[in-house]
């Protein structure tokens, strides 16, 4: 056993999420001094900690390999019991290598029965503690031996620390313990169980400290016989309730209120109407910040000036005084972070307003909210405020939460299992308890019990002023609120570009930007202005308004709900406009039914043999297509839809309008004007796709063989989204500065700025800027050009990449990545390879159906010699710093497949459009797949281009030119794995 003893309050903070309030943080900080000093009553004695080993997951098919247990008294284990268990099958490997339990170990151990029949007799009537209980209880009690065992109470301490602690970036075992210094687990179930025991107490305190009312109503939320970890809170309920006093009743506002009340957020002016000229920064301002001893400069402790990051930092400054457009491409190690933000967090604090930041991904996102910017206003030694704001989906619905509350928890079917609600709706109130506005992205509870589109709301289903929390404690209009006081907003690309789409409303009137990560801009713009006729979304619409079910249908649900009073003529009218509403909902589901069923007709057209095989299909809608009876009869069924589509609209709306004048009917109502918004929608899409068909979109369908009915739909994508944005962004604002390590092909800024519609109006002038890296990529980053691999074409192209991957893994010794374009080529590969190497000893994962992308990452991080084989969701965003990563493996050039629609109709229009469209794109690829491999100054490492078409191809020159390294060497197979096993002796 390993104790931990790193100081606590240096440690626990960083396994707390980002952006927890302090006094909560303080609160788990405090949880092992009141877990010695504490006294927990029944949890205190006759509590027995258990654990078990598995070969696998499976109850049908897996079996014990080992179980522990210890007796425990106020946190001490006063007795154990440990025994391995013979499976009676052979333990798979990585199954062995996870726990360290192997068949020798298990050879001459008791069998299931005979274990169990001595654990049951160890436990006795004790209370039984296990995290993720379910598990083991399951494990222990599926042999009659361990029947006995289904007597006693279980609770669950994942659930507790899932309740009680909601702020932990993780519940598993190992995270917790390590996060609270206590003994180490190591995957072992005598490991586990010591862990445990150590954990519980902290555990207890934990519950023991939350607000009494939350306790009261989470005990009330299920018996023992539905959910056994119940008990714990029905106890503390019980000792903090004094006696012969009647508590007041759970309040979902009265928590929110003190948890927000005291936050200023007051707006920040908008920077068109600020009646005096802006100020700002000047160019030694910026310059003397990043000094040595400048505000930057002190940030950091070996921090080395960066011409790089200063010329970048000058840029921007410049660009927001002469409200001037910028591309900056900036390489690994420039920091382009500090460079925009420093000049755009002085302008915003000296104006007094708002300065938008839109990156890609959630991870730059926090990482610019909670370490970047929070470590530049102690550096500037002045305040400024900051605030991330996402779209809808991803707050809590305080509305649809406490009609939850109300209703109360029930059991969900999940799989073949009946599972109570309790704990995750227990976990959701807890974190709504512990947190201001954040979103709930790290909100760990089993969605699975409690569906996220069931406690969060859309933009069109939101009841606003008509809703009882609207305003400061509604997490998304206080999150909105909450940018609009702040001097930096934070955002991703999607609610940027969902907010330009819209016309504005869902971010603050910002007139500075700066978009990070901009090499993905163009694409993420397009989704948010293009349309679609979602078979998913429509059937689900069509359920909604024609169900027979009150709990489904808003039209039977305001039958039941609304109270009608005056005089029966008014009656009468209500009677019949709901009934005009429930007669047009199903007509309109008939129509919506058959225009769905319709689409699978298209498949008529998958003729191209190159996509066989394929589950899901992309169909460019060319002018054949079109013309054709297939489609025709697909374009029929859906102008029927929306001409039911409009009676159903025009019925909601009278219903509307009737219920304005109704007190008590803000749900219902606003639920049928949201139907009327999304019918409108269809109505649009149908118009666009089937019966106007303007040349500024390309039209799709995306369809799949298997009728999955949640993949086929019709798509209008807008071809030229540089167009849109000129009019309806650059138009708007003063400057935007698009940044990213990736956007120019071949030293050029050419193809992004005409994907973004720069430099095509007065508007959208914008100046370039070009900084290589600060590292020295060309000794750093070894680039090896396969010569003599098959065309990606050739039937030897498998098996000879094939025995590339062996040689260069067994070469590297692991810590390779490998980055495909093609599912069935990938998984073909791991076949010949994972044995191969496993006769090595190397290990060899894959990114399979279902397997955990976030899973694969930490592993990959946590394991230095491990090696994995993945798809897209590695090509960018994925960083693996120092001898974690030392090769990384490209085997395809990442170009868009012939039959992507967008390419087939840009080919269709312009003879140049491969070189102008297809081509740029693999290149910045290709360059962020490069990207992964030195992130930091000291990382070495090797890129292998397995491509062939590199050096056959005349735009090879293009892709070479353009990767960060030019120590490119061409060689043989052969030769690459020799010339890396001389670095590896």
């Amino acid at each position: 056993m390993i104790r931990d003893t790193t100081p606590l309050e240096s440690q626990l903070k960083d396994f707390i999420t980002d952006g927890t309030p302090e006094d909560v943080v303080a609160l788990y900080e405090s949880l092992p001094r009141l877990a010695r000093e504490g006294e927990f009553g029944v949890f205190d004695e006759n509590v027995v900690v258990l654990d078990t080993e598995t070969t696998g997951f499976s109850l049908n098919h897996d079996e014990l390999t080992q179980i522990a247990a210890a007796r425990v008294e106020r946190g001490e284990i006063v007795e154990w019991f440990t025994t391995f268990v013979n499976p009676g099958k052979p333990i798979p490997e990585e199954v062995a290598h996870l726990t360290n339990i192997h068949d020798s170990d298990v050879a001459h151990a008791p069998s299931p029965s005979e274990a169990l029949a001595q654990l049951a007799a160890f436990v006795g009537d004790a209370i039984v503690v296990a995290h993720n209980a379910e598990f083991d209880r399951n494990f222990t009690t599926k042999h009659p031996a361990g029947y006995p065992l289904l007597e006693n109470t279980w609770v669950d301490s994942l659930d507790l620390s899932r309740i009680a602690l909601p702020r932990m970036k993780s519940h598993r075992l190992i995270d917790l313990v390590k996060a609270f210094g206590q003994v180490r687990s190591t995957h072992r179930a005598d490991e586990d169980v010591a862990a445990t025991c150590a954990l519980l107490r902290i555990l207890l305190a934990a519950v023991d400290v939350m607000p009494p009312q939350l306790l009261r109503e989470i005990a009330a939320m299920a018996t023992p016989e539905q959910w056994p970890t119940v008990v714990v809170f029905q106890y503390f309920a019980q000792i903090h309730t004094p006696e012969g006093e009647k508590p007041l009743p759970f309040s979902l506002r009265s928590l929110r209120r003190e948890r927000v009340a005291r936050l200023d957020l007051r707006p920040l002016s908008d920077a068109s109407e600020v009646p005096q000229p802006l100020v700002f920064p000047t160019s030694d301002t910026v310059s003397q910040a990043f000094a040595p001893d400048g505000a930057v400069g002190s940030m950091y402790p070996d921090y080395e000036q960066r011409e790089e990051q200063v010329a970048m930092a000058e840029a921007v400054r410049s660009a927001f005084a002469r409200s001037q457009n910028l591309m900056v491409e900036a390489g690994t190690g420039v920091g382009k972070s500090m460079a925009y933000l420093l000049p755009s967090v002085i302008t915003a604090r000296d104006n007094k307003i708002n300065i938008g930041v839109a990156t890609k991904t959630n991870a730059l996102l926090d990482q610019l909210m909670y370490h970047e910017l929070p470590a530049l206003e102690q550096a500037l030694g002045s305040s400024f405020t900051y605030a991330a704001l996402k779209g809808f989906s991803h707050y809590p619905c305080l509305h649809k939460i406490e009609r939850a509350v109300v209703e109360g928890p029930r059991m969900r079917t999940i799989g073949k299992d009946e599972k109570h609600q309790a704990p995750a709706l227990a976990g959701l109130l807890s974190f709504i308890n512990q947190t201001a506005y954040d979103d709930m992205d790290n909100l760990k509870i089993d969605f699975r019990l409690l569906p996220r589109w069931a406690i969060t709301t859309t933009s069109h289903d939101c009841l606003r002023r008509k809703c009882p929390f609207f305003g400061t404690s509604c997490f998304v209009h206080g999150a909105r609120r909450r940018a609009e006081a702040s001097n930096i907003v934070v955002t991703n690309h999607s609610l940027l570009f969902c907010d330009l789409a819209a016309d504005g409303g869902l971010l603050p009137p910002i007139r500075y930007w700066i978009v990070d990560e901009a090499h993905g801009a163009e694409q993420e713009a397009r989704r948010a202005f293009s349309l679609e006729l979602s078979e998913e979304n429509i059937l689900s619409l069509a359920r909604r308004v024609s169900s027979e079910e009150s709990r489904r249908n808003v039209f039977i649900r305001a039958e039941r709900s609304v109270v009608v009073t005056g005089s029966e003529s008014s009656t009468t009218l209500f009677y019949g406009l709901t009934a005009k509403a429930r007669n047009a909902g199903a007509r309109f589901a008939d129509s919506a039914r058959t225009f769905c069923a319709s689409l699978p007709n298209l498949l008529y057209f998958e003729g191209n043999r190159r996509s066989k095989g394929y589950e899901n299909i992309d169909l460019w809608l060319n002018d054949d297509v079109r013309a054709s009876s297939v489609f025709q009869g697909v374009a029929s069924a859906a102008r029927e839809m929306a001409a039911d589509a409009e009676k159903l609209v025009t019925a909601c709306q009278e219903l509307v309008g009737y219920l304005d004048d109704i007190e008590g009917v803000a749900v219902v109502q606003r639920e049928i004007a949201a139907i009327a918004m999304e019918l409108k929608e269809i109505l649009q899409a149908v118009e666009i796709i089937c019966v106007q068909c303007p040349e500024q979109y390309v039209y799709a369908a995306n369809l799949n063989r298997k009728n999955d009915k949640s993949q086929n739909k019709l798509e209008a994508l807008l071809l030229n989204v540089g167009q849109e944005l000129d009019w309806s962004w650059f138009a708007n604002t003063n400057s935007v500065v698009f940044a990213s390590a990736t956007l120019t092909v071949d030293g050029k800024f050419t193809s992004f700025a005409q994907a973004m519609g720069l430099n095509t109006s007065e508007h959208s002038q914008a100046d370039e800027l070009l900084l290589a890296s600060s590292y020295d990529f060309d000794n750093q980053m070894t680039i090896y050009v396969v010569s003599d691999m098959p065309e990606p074409n050739d039937p030897a192209y498998l098996p000879a990449l094939q025995q590339l991957l062996i040689g260069a893994h067994r070469a590297q010794q692991g810590s390779m990545l490998t980055l495909f374009t093609n599912r069935r080529e990938m998984e073909k590969c791991f076949e010949e390879v994972q044995p191969a190497l496993k006769e090595d000893d190397l290990r060899l994962v894959c990114q399979k159906w279902g397997v955990s992308v976030k899973g694969l990452r930490d592993d990959f991080i946590a394991d230095e010699h491990l090696s994995l084989f993945a798809l897209k969701s590695f090509w960018e965003g994925f960083d693996a710093p120092g001898a974690t990563l030392k090769g990384v493996v490209i085997p395809k050039l990442p170009f868009a497949k012939p039959t992507d629609p967008l390419s087939c109709e840009r080919a269709a229009r312009d003879d140049a459009a491969w070189r102008r469209y297809v081509l740029p794109a693999a290149v910045l690829e290709t360059k962020q797949a490069a990207g992964r491999l030195i992130r930091k100054a000291n990382d070495r490492g090797i890129l292998i281009l397995a491509d062939k078409r590199l050096v056959t191809k005349g735009y090879g020159k293009t892709f070479l030119r353009s990767m960060p390294s030019q120590n490119i060497r061409f060689c043989s197979a052969a030769e690459i794995i020799a010339d890396i096993e001389r670095a590896n002796r």
